[in-house]
């Protein structure tokens, strides 16, 4: 009787839920026709027009359209450093409202906070589709920046077009296809024996009827740089800090991909065929904190993903269809089964009857069965108003083996072979709108999230039985508003507003099999978010943007420690917290620019009502930077030698200001201004301290950009650098990178 009259209680919520997006979608429409009514004398006057004066055109690149939107998106132009063995995580690094924290070298984990938020409440995208069906193959930790065209960084909003939950925004990655024929390779080497290579290139005939792609790269890295940790002191058997090198952590990451298509045919303006092919292996030297040394602990990813996107437009172009599948396995092993334990020098120490380094031993194969459908529609209802909808369908399967892991009560059975499975519809509905001669632009947006995942929980005190098995589900709606005002050509003021939700995905639910363990007790978060901006440019180019924002967020969804060397994803009950960015950038002369930015923002913990968490209320949100700031100058120098060659002298300086690893009590902060000045009394440990990396090189091309030779020095000043939860990154290193294109 329960079980029906849940069910009937679903079906009714699904029929309130359908209800909701038909009125929605009939409010757009019938806002759309009186809007359209009332231009039609405008319309008409037009057309009376039989003089035409001279007429200039001027268009926008895509990277400008993309930065100039009303939703938010700050632009990163990877085309500028294709010359420079720069990573696309210092890239966005150096954007305003942006900070990515790496857990070690070339390859390792990240987590990217886009104004406060982090973690999954920020979502990645490879051409406007959700990338997570290629896991750690395709991230920004590995990607070169030669293999894209730009990045575009949305802040709190997402366009419709994006299909995706995300709560604090999504970061989309935008491949390289810049010219109609072109093929591109470029080959950089570096400290700590690091050698990344990319090779890409593109095909059209003449008619533009058919094409042939193909984007590749190859990164390896020994990352075996010197980091202070604690080790024993054999003398007092006390633990000390001393530098050392790091033994065990080599990276290797291999990613292929072929495609192939037709365009401008009557049955399709483009049909694309991709597969993607990747290889990743890892060593692991210590767990989440640099705790405890490891020498055997290794992992390792791979799969093969084709995919098939379609596009075509209907109606003299008035209705557009893009359709997205894709459907692959992604294999994922870890091995951890050493008879022993090694120390931070790299000594191995036999211990019989010991298996693992660990505390969770392990010999696990897992495999991850992905399916993704993308959906995207338009209909341009006028000249002045497009309807958009957007729908994206993912599966996640999953089932594997470990001898090592934990088992059904009583019997041989891994819990982990047992099947897990998430499903998620994303679906979003939106009017895009111009007004008063493109004066403003708004776009008005309503969004729909339903998911459903089962499993058994493998981490808990007590036996497993076969009974334990979870199935969660969950329905979540958002509406979100954004509007842009151009006061000029050259400036403009936007705003815009959302209620978010975002459900918990399948990793935060169920644990990655490795470090993360699951939590079936996870809410949904909610937050309402607030932008407002203006940005101003003038004909040289020199550009100033200011914004401001608001966050109220309930649930957030954070990463935290728990009994080492785990971590679990917890609830943080109430955050809130506002901040502001501003970005600017002049040019001296003709040849040289300076560009300067900063990020402040105040995150707080609020209306804890647990007793035991009061004292936490007004405290920051732990383990999230709050102050940082980047400053640059770019010398572009021509006909230096030559007469067709160009010099680029360039220097970048990055300071974030010190934040903490744990909670700590307000009154423990510094007391200076906005937190800026002073130190926290708390035990260092808990510091992560102030942060200064300078960054400097320079590229030059003998002739044209068909060659060129960047060399580079980063952290010239042999800093320490701590990210994610305190772990340390590489000192100074040496980068030389060599390009050569055919176009």
């Amino acid at each position: 009787m329960n079980a029906g009259l849940t069910y009937r209680r679903l079906q009714k919520n699904h029929r309130n839920i359908a209800c909701t997006y038909c009125k929605l979608a009939a409010f757009l429409i019938a806002f759309s026709f009186v809007s359209s009514v009332a231009q039609a004398q405008e319309v008409t006057d037009t057309f009376k027009v039989k003089e035409l004066e001279t007429i200039h055109i001027t268009s926008k690149s895509a990277t400008q359209q993309a930065a100039e939107q009303s939703i938010k998106a700050s632009v990163v132009d990877t085309r500028q450093a294709y010359q420079q063995p720069a990573t696309l995580t210092e890239l966005i690094n150096r954007t305003p409202g942006m900070r990515i924290r790496q857990s070690g070298g070339l390859g390792s984990g990240t987590d990217i906070s886009i104004n406060g938020f982090q973690g999954k409440a920020i979502r990645y995208m490879k051409d406007g589709i959700p990338v997570d069906y290629l896991r750690e193959g395709f991230t920004i930790a590995s990607i070169p920046v030669n293999s894209l065209e730009r990045v575009e960084i949305y802040k709190g909003v997402l366009p419709v077009a994006l299909g995706a939950d995300a709560l604090g925004g999504a970061v989309n990655l935008v491949s390289r296809r810049a010219q109609p024929r072109y093929l591109a390779a470029s080959y950089e080497i570096a400290s700590f024996n690091t050698h990344r290579a990319t090779l890409s290139g593109f095909y059209t005939d003449s008619a533009k009827r058919w094409f042939l792609g193909m984007n590749g790269f190859y990164n390896y890295s020994d990352n075996d740089y010197k980091a202070k940790v604690k080790v024993t002191d054999p003398n007092t058997s006390n633990q000390v800090y001393d530098r050392v090198r790091l033994f065990h952590n080599r990276f290797t990451n291999v990613y292929g991909e072929m495609n192939a298509g037709f365009t401008n045919r009557r049955w399709a303006d483009e049909l694309a065929f991709t597969v993607s092919v990747f290889d990743l292996k890892l060593q692991q030297n210590h767990p989440a904190l640099m705790t405890d040394p490891y020498g055997a602990v290794t992992g390792r990813q791979s799969s093969v993903a084709p995919t098939l996107r379609y596009k075509k437009s209907f109606l003299q172009k008035r209705l557009f269809i893009d359709q997205f599948l894709a459907h692959n396995t992604v294999r994922v092993q870890r091995t951890d089964t050493l008879a022993g334990r090694y120390d931070w020098y790299g000594a191995f120490y036999s211990i019989p009857g010991r298996v693992g380094e660990s505390r969770q031993p392990a010999l696990s194969d897992i495999d991850y069965t992905n399916t993704t459908s993308r959906t995207y529609v338009k209909y341009l209802l006028n000249r002045r108003h497009a309807l958009e909808f957007n729908n994206v369908f993912t599966e996640v399967r999953q089932k594997g083996t470990d001898p090592y892991g934990p088992k059904l009560h009583n019997t041989d059975t891994s819990v982990i072979s047992l099947p897990a499975i998430y499903k998620k519809i994303a679906a979003g509905i939106g009017l895009v709108s111009h007004f008063w001669d493109d004066k403003l632009e708004t776009a008005i947006m309503g969004k729909f999230y339903h998911y459903r995942s089962s499993g058994t929980e493998a981490w808990q005190a007590r036996p497993i039985l076969k009974t334990d098995a979870v199935t969660q589900t969950g329905n979540n709606q958002g509406a979100a508003i954004a509007a842009k005002y151009n006061f000029t050509t050259q400036s403009f003021l936007r705003l815009s507003a959302e209620l978010a939700n975002r459900l918990p995905d399948q990793e935060e639910l169920f644990g990655d099999g490795i470090w993360t363990v699951p939590n079936f007790n996870l809410s949904p978060e909610r937050s309402l978010n607030i932008n407002l901006g203006y940005r101003v440019v003038n004909t040289r180019k020199d550009a100033l943007e200011i914004n401001g924002f608001y966050r109220r967020t309930k649930d957030l969804i954070l990463l935290v420690p728990v009994q080492p060397p785990y971590a679990q994803y917890h609830n943080i009950q109430n955050v809130k917290g506002f901040g502001l960015e501003a970005d600017g950038v002049y040019h001296l002369n003709s040849i040289i620019a300076v560009n300067a930015n900063f990020t402040w923002q105040d995150i707080r913990l609020f209306k804890l009502s647990s007793s035991a968490d009061g004292w936490q209320n007004n405290a920051r949100l732990r383990n999230t930077p709050y102050f940082f700031a980047n400053a640059g100058i770019v010398a572009d120098i021509g006909r230096v030698a030559f007469k067709e060659d160009r010099l680029k002298l360039y220097s970048h300086y990055s300071f974030v200001r010190e934040y903490y690893l744990e909670t700590i009590p307000k009154r423990l902060e510094p007391g200076g201004f906005l937190g800026l000045f002073g130190s926290s009394s708390v035990n260092t440990e808990l510091i992560i301290p102030n942060q200064h990396f300078w960054t400097a090189g320079f590229n030059y091309a003998p002739s044209g950009n068909r060659f060129s030779v960047g060399v580079e020095v980063k952290n010239i000043l042999n800093q320490d650098l701590y990210d994610n939860y305190r772990v340390q990154k590489a000192g100074r290193s040496f980068h030389c990178k060599i390009n050569y294109t055919i176009q």
